[in-house]
């Protein structure tokens, strides 16, 4: 009997939003496709938790290496002379140096016995060259680990060292110029430096934590505030220009001005990158011309990115600003004015007064005085109070400590309301 063949259900993958994952699920398959991505989405996920942890890591070794610096300087006598070699040294150096000159002293013994210009004697002279070219080299290297540990300290000290600095490079920094490192020498007197982990730094690859990049960025802040004090939003040629500018100023700055204008809070006080993007200072960690050449340009590029947006936020709150300053300000009406303005809130009470020296009934000075203080008065800080003992108008200040009762007195008529408005209009002006 033969096999039925299976008949494919035609589905209408226009309409079907999910595409062939759902072809698949309703035919009887498994998902692979929808798998495959939920488990390439976690994997990712995985990275980007790991990386994080261990950039957090790195960051508390270096706030640890930090505080060591501190401690370090805490600890110097003042003016001490960071330069100079340290005591703890001296006794290595003093046995390294007796060494070479021993070596340097054998071999012109044993030069002396021999036939001038004979290899063995050619031999004995190039020994002695270089035991004193090493005794040389320890001078040289202690004078300059002396310097950098200055200009260290020194630079730790003014806050000039940028955040931009890799936290391994500021670790090991900070070991190797407080002396929390150990110091020794190879046979050509090479000074190197061993962490706790037992990783070695030759002299000559220390890598000194570079500084912030102030000359560029008060450059970068003058051109901001001169778009935002134009009060013009920027157009596309502008753009333009302004990108070529400001991408031959970053050119000038180096790959450590790079690093130092994006991660340093030095344009308007704020930074351009955060710390989730310091992959982009990694990026640039690699011995590789060609790809640090592409590194470099994706990160310059991305930083020309956030300054254009920047410069164009500025523009167009300086034009913000400039059209603000073109509205006249409406001038605030006078005590006087905005009664009369309003005179027809308080008809009621002053209807029946065809003269400004008639009194006001008692009632009617009491609705008054509310209507006075709510529409008129405590726009400019006054309330008005009837006193119905005395018949008079209390004009008082009630954030003041003295009460209504030591406020300015008012006749209770027309003419008294009228002289207490001119009089809160003379106490504005003066």
């Amino acid at each position: 009997m033969r096999r039925q063949r299976r008949q494919n259900t035609r589905l209408n993958l226009g309409r079907d939003p999910l595409g062939a994952g759902v072809a698949y699920s309703q035919s009887g398959f498994n998902d692979l496709g929808g798998l495959l991505s939920q488990k390439i989405q976690e994997g990712t996920a995985k990275v980007a938790s790991f990386e994080k942890q261990r950039r957090d890591e790195l960051k508390l070794e270096e706030e640890k290496a930090g505080l060591m610096v501190e401690n370090f300087m805490a600890n110097q006598a003042e003016g001490i002379d960071l330069t100079a070699i340290p005591d703890e040294d001296k006794g290595m150096i003093t046995e390294f140096s007796m060494n070479q000159k021993q070596i340097y002293a054998d071999a012109a013994q044993a030069a002396g016995s021999m036939k001038a210009g004979s290899p063995e004697k050619l031999e004995q002279i190039a020994i002695m060259k270089q035991a004193n070219q090493r005794l040389q080299n320890v001078e040289k290297q202690y004078n300059a680990w002396g310097g950098m540990r200055e200009d260290y300290i020194q630079d730790f000290q003014s806050k000039n060292i940028s955040v931009a600095n890799s936290s391994g490079n500021m670790i090991s920094a900070a070991g190797i110029f407080t002396g929390a490192q150990q110091r020794s020498f190879d046979e050509n007197g090479n000074i190197m430096f061993t962490d706790a982990a037992g990783n070695v730094t030759r002299m000559s690859d220390i890598k000194q934590p570079f500084e912030k990049s102030y000359k560029e960025a008060k450059s970068i802040n003058e051109t901001m505030l001169k778009i935002y004090n134009k009060g013009q939003k920027l157009d596309d040629t502008e753009k333009i220009y302004l990108r070529n500018s400001l991408s031959t100023l970053i050119d000038n700055a180096g790959v450590e001005g790079l690093q130092s204008l994006a991660f340093d809070k030095l344009v308007g006080k704020e930074s351009f990158f955060n710390e989730e993007e310091r992959y982009l200072i990694e990026s640039l960690d690699t011995t590789n011309p060609e790809e640090l050449i592409q590194a470099k340009k994706e990160f310059k590029e991305l930083l020309l990115d956030k300054m254009i947006n920047v410069a164009d936020q500025q523009s167009i709150s300086g034009f913000n600003k400039a059209e603000a300053a073109k509205i006249p300000k409406q001038k605030k009406k006078s005590a006087v004015e905005l009664f009369t303005a309003k005179s027809g809130l308080f008809s009621n009470e002053l209807s029946n007064i065809t003269d400004n020296q008639a009194v006001i009934e008692d009632k009617a000075a009491t609705t008054l005085s509310d209507k006075l203080t709510m529409q008129v008065t405590r726009n400019y800080g006054y309330h008005v109070y009837y006193d119905n003992e005395n018949k008079k108008f209390v004009l008082f200040k009630p954030d003041q400590e003295e009460s209504f009762e030591e406020g300015r007195k008012y006749n209770n008529n027309s003419a008294g309301i009228a002289k207490m408005l001119q009089e809160i209009d003379l106490s504005l002006i003066n």
